[in-house]
Formats: C-alpha cells, sequence, structure tokens
C-alpha cells in the first residue's frame, strides 16, 4: 500500500474504540476473582459460541491459509477438515465435563484431577509456551496489517494492538473478553463472507452470494489449465494424519479454548455454544478456502502472477499469503478492503485477549494460588490486575520479534498442546485408573518431545530429518515435515500414560468420585470409567499409528 491508506485506518480505529469500550463497560460486571476470570460461569449459550468462534478464527484466517490453500488444495482441505473435527472432538470428549468440574483453568483441572500441586505447576509453564507462541503469531499479524496495509511501521501496529488488547481485557476481565470476541467473532463473519462475495461475483460465478458453494464453477476451467492442483498426494498420507492428531487433541489441550467452557452456566450451554462455533468455524474456513481457489484462479486467468501483481498496489512478488487482501483490493475496491482489513483486525483482537486472560489466570489463579494457597479472593483480585497488565506489556515485547510464519507457530502451539496437555485431560475425564504418576511421565514424554523438537527446527534451523530423534527423524522430510512429528509424541503419550498408570497405585477415592460428577452421574460407582477396554484400545491404536508411520513409508512415494 503507497502511503496511509485512511479509509482502512478509520475503520480499523474503529475496531479498536468499540473493543475498549466493551472492556469499560464490562468492568462494572466484575467483583470477584470469579467474575473476573470465568464471568461467574453466567454466559450462556450464543454469546459463548461467538466468543468461542471469536477465540477460533485468528489472524491466519486472513494472513497465511490462502498460501496453504493456493499452494496445495488438499493441504488446505486437510487443515480444515481437522481444525473443525478438532471442535467435534472437544463437544464429544471434554466440554461438558469440564464444565462439571467447575475449575477455573485446565491447569487447575489437571492438578485438581491428578491430586498433584507440581502437576498443576508444571502444566502452568506448559500454558506460557503454547501462549507464547500463539500470541506471537497474532501479534506480528497486527504488526504486518499496519505496515503492509495501513501505511504504518510494524512496530506502531504491534504496541499499539498490543497496548489496547492489554487494556480492555485488564479493565474488564473475562467478562471484557467474552463480550469483545462476541462482537469481534461478529465482525469477522461480515468482514470476510461480504468482499469474498464479491469477488467470486467478479469473477463470473453465479452463486457468488454464497462463498463456501460459489467457487465451484471455477472448477471446469482450473481442471483445465492446472490439473495438479486436485492432485491429493501432494504429501504423505502420515501428514494428513499427524495434522488430524495435532488439531483433534490440540484442541483440547490448548487453555484458552478450555477456559471458555468454565464461563457458561452448565454443561448443556457448553454443547450449544460448541454446536454454534462449529457452524461458524466452517462457514469461515470453507470462505477463506474459496478466498484461495478464487486465487489460484485469477493468477490462471491473468496469465501468471506478474500481471496479478501489476493489478495491485499490493501484491509483493510472490505475496500469496495475503490473497485475501489483494483480491477485494483489485476485484471488490478500496471500500472493501478496509472492511476487509477491519475484519483481520477483530480476529486478532479476539484471540490475543483470550491469550492474555489465560495467562492471567494461570499465574495468578494457578501459580501463585498453588504457592501460596491461604491467599484470599481479594488479595487475588488486586494481583490479577498486575499480572494482566504485566502479562500483556511482556508479551508485546516479545512479540517486537515474533515469529516469522505465522501458521508454523500456531500449528506448534497445537502440537504441543496435543501432546502435553490434550493427553492428560482426556484420559482424566474417560479413565479413573488414570494416575498422577501416568499423567506426570505422558506430559513429560509428549512436552520434551515436541517442545525440544520446535527449540531446535525453529531456533537453531536444524532440520527435522537431522533431529537426535531414532527411529522418527527419517520420517520428517518434505514440506512442514516437522509436522509429522505429531503421530509419534501424541501415540507416545497416550501409550506412556496408559502404561505408567497401570504400574502404580490407584488414585484416591475421592479422586475417582470426581470421574462420574463430570459425568453427571448423582451415585458413584467404582467400577466406571475403569475398565481396561479403553487403555487397552487407545495402546493398540497408538501403535498401530506408529507402525503405519514407520513401516508402511515405503508403499508410498517420497513426495513430501
Amino acid at each position: 500500500m503507497e502511503g496511509f491508506f485512511f479509509l482502512g485506518i478509520l475503520f480499523t480505529l474503529l475496531v479498536l474504540i468499540i473493543s475498549v469500550g466493551i472492556g469499560l463497560w464490562s468492568r462494572g460486571l466484575t467483583r470477584t476473582v470469579g467474575d473476573y476470570f470465568v464471568t461467574g460461569r453466567r454466559i450462556g449459550a450464543v454469546n459463548n459460541g461467538l466468543a468461542l468462534f471469536g477465540l477460533a478464527i485468528s489472524m491466519t484466517t486472513f494472513i497465511g491459509l490462502s498460501a496453504l490453500i493456493i499452494e496445495g488444495l488438499y493441504l488446505a482441505i486437510a487443515s480444515y477438515t481437522a481444525f473443525t473435527a478438532a471442535f467435534i472432538g472437544m463437544l464429544i470428549l471434554a466440554a461438558p465435563y469440564l464444565r462439571r468440574h467447575k475449575s477455573y483453568t485446565s491447569m487447575a483441572f489437571i492438578g485438581d484431577r491428578y491430586y498433584s500441586r507440581n502437576l498443576r505447576i508444571f502444566s502452568v509453564v506448559i500454558m506460557l509456551v503454547v501462549c507464547f507462541l500463539y500470541l506471537g503469531a497474532n501479534i506480528k499479524g497486527i504488526g504486518i496489517v499496519f505496515e503492509y496495509l495501513l501505511g504504518f511501521p510494524e512496530l506502531i501496529g504491534i504496541i499499539l494492538g498490543g497496548i489496547i488488547v492489554t487494556l480492555y481485557v485488564v479493565l474488564g476481565g473475562m467478562y471484557g473478553v467474552t463480550f469483545t470476541q462476541a462482537f469481534q467473532g461478529v465482525l469477522v463473519i461480515f468482514c470476510l463472507i461480504i468482499p469474498v462475495s464479491i469477488v467470486l461475483r467478479e469473477l463470473g460465478a453465479d452463486a457468488w452470494a454464497f462463498p463456501p458453494l460459489g467457487y465451484g464453477e471455477l472448477v471446469p476451467f482450473m481442471k483445465e489449465e492446472v490439473p495438479e492442483y486436485f492432485w491429493p498426494m501432494v504429501v504423505h498420507p502420515g501428514f494428513y494424519l499427524s495434522l488430524f492428531l495435532g488439531t483433534f487433541f490440540g484442541i483440547i489441550g490448548l487453555p484458552h479454548f478450555v477456559m471458555r467452557y468454565f464461563t457458561v452456566r452448565d454443561a448443556k450451554e457448553a454443547r450449544w455454544s460448541t454446536l454454534l462455533c462449529v457452524l461458524l468455524v466452517g462457514l469461515v474456513n470453507t470462505t477463506v478456502y474459496a478466498t484461495g481457489f478464487a486465487a489460484v484462479y485469477s493468477i490462471q486467468l491473468a496469465g501468471g502472477e506478474e500481471r496479478l501483481a501489476g493489478a495491485s498496489r499490493l501484491f509483493l512478488e510472490t505475496d500469496l499469503d495475503h490473497m485475501v487482501f489483494i483480491l477485494t483490493e483489485i476485484l471488490a475496491g478500496e471500500g472493501w478492503l478496509a472492511v476487509a482489513i477491519a475484519g483481520a483486525m477483530a480476529a486478532a483482537l479476539s484471540t490475543v485477549a483470550g491469550l492474555l486472560i489465560i495467562m492471567g489466570a494461570g499465574l495468578v489463579h494457578d501459580l501463585y494460588g498453588s504457592i501460596n494457597p491461604h491467599v484470599d479472593d481479594q488479595q487475588k483480585m488486586k494481583i490479577s490486575f498486575w499480572v494482566m497488565l504485566g502479562a500483556g506489556i511482556l508479551v508485546t515485547l516479545l512479540s517486537i520479534r515474533p515469529p516469522e510464519f505465522i501458521l508454523e507457530a500456531i500449528m506448534w502451539a497445537f502440537g504441543i498442546a496435543s501432546a502435553s496437555l490434550g493427553v492428560p485431560i482426556v484420559l482424566g475425564i474417560w479413565w479413573k485408573r488414570t494416575t498422577r504418576e501416568g499423567a506426570a511421565a505422558g506430559m513429560i514424554v509428549g512436552f520434551a518431545l515436541t517442545f525440544i523438537s520446535w527449540l531446535l527446527v525453529e531456533m537453531f534451523n536444524v532440520a527435522p530429518t537431522e533431529l537426535p530423534l531414532p527411529f522418527i527423524a527419517s520420517y520428517l522430510y518434505g514440506p512442514m515435515g516437522w509436522l509429522k512429528l505429531m503421530a509419534f509424541a501424541v501415540p507416545l503419550s497416550f501409550i506412556v500414560t496408559v502404561v505408567v498408570s497401570w504400574f502404580t497405585s490407584e488414585p484416591p477415592e475421592g479422586v475417582k468420585r470426581t470421574v462420574d460428577e463430570m459425568h453427571g452421574w448423582p451415585d458413584y460407582e467404582e467400577s466406571r470409567y475403569k475398565g481396561w477396554g479403553l487403555p487397552v484400545t487407545i495402546v493398540v491404536l497408538s501403535l498401530a499409528i506408529i507402525y503405519f508411520m514407520t513401516t508402511f513409508y515405503g508403499v508410498f512415494s517420497r513426495i513430501g
């Protein structure tokens, strides 16, 4: 964008001002530490569903995913399908049961379920790692919007975005976060679907009014011009399996998603809010998919990226990450470009707010509360304001040098969360026999395998195939080859947790009673959720996945 884009600046400022205004208004609703972190558990299904959707649709919806769609059709389909299916997994395996537990955070759940202060503290450490990865990616996205689309230096965007989010999170707590996320979620729907509809209309699609279906009319031309685009085996099938495992258990392990379920009135509201979220996530994800599809069509129609670049002031060489904005500018005009920018800003703010509130809850309620268990709620409330303010400032400063690739950082966050937090949460809900020692062993294996690999690959530029992982590293080749690590880390975490639990003493009866209570049973029965059928099935499936990832690789060509 040449110079300042004043209409885009105006729309962006409106989003920021309204978000802060909601935070200020919400402050009057916050009187206790329970209000501050979980809204007194008074949020209904519609508000929570919209807020959960706003949390789920991050900056990668606008920046990053369109490039994935352009470069690989089936990679995109797999990503969207896995992410949407992950919420179904949350609905079936975790959401209502976590709500009945009445914790504030997933870290508190792990600490209580496994009767261990040390595991609660360890969970906080994992949470901080996951949140910093997620936050860095989204605050970088805010900086990109300011620099690339509005004409300001990226540093200004990062600092301004960080200050604004910190302000309304600190002021309004979870009430402020919930209502701003709901507002921002609705805004994202409008700011994405309408511009993409216009893009499809300009490309000649008759069903342009509904983007998830409208792009289908472009298929015949593309099958003729780029038939290889429709080839499913762009990468090895193990990639798809890894993506599914990382997202399916990752969403359950991501603390900022889990925390939303502790804000609703009851388990029924948790279920309905998840269904609403799944519907909206599917709508928006398929709309973004339509954008990437339209980009490939436009490149072919224009005769190459060079001609497309000539039509857009935004196009910088092969800058495919920003196709939502490029196509909107070319085919819909600058007015709708400003709308799309406002939607992207709303998407980033909603995710960052959710991450900040879980960091505050984790540091105050779980970490400080574990170290000083006798602190009263009023003292926690006072500390919370300062911790949230400090966390916001720290995250903003660290985001000045954020991860290079937004999508990769978030996928690493999912992977770390799935292997180290998702596994103990699922087993803690569904198998009474899961012990403190088993959960600890599984969490350590899952976290060490994923976090150390992240450090080596992203911080020290070690190739995934050269990681010091015997029997695993050689299979981590191809585009984003490190992602295949999830097909080893998640099964190994399950196996270790089950096996160690097998050989250690059962949890106390009081802990086992909580499992029945989470499932809504009014009475306690020792045999419920304690049989060997589930853990044996899990171990067998986990071994089968590892066997597939190592033994049947030769059946497929070494394509990625």
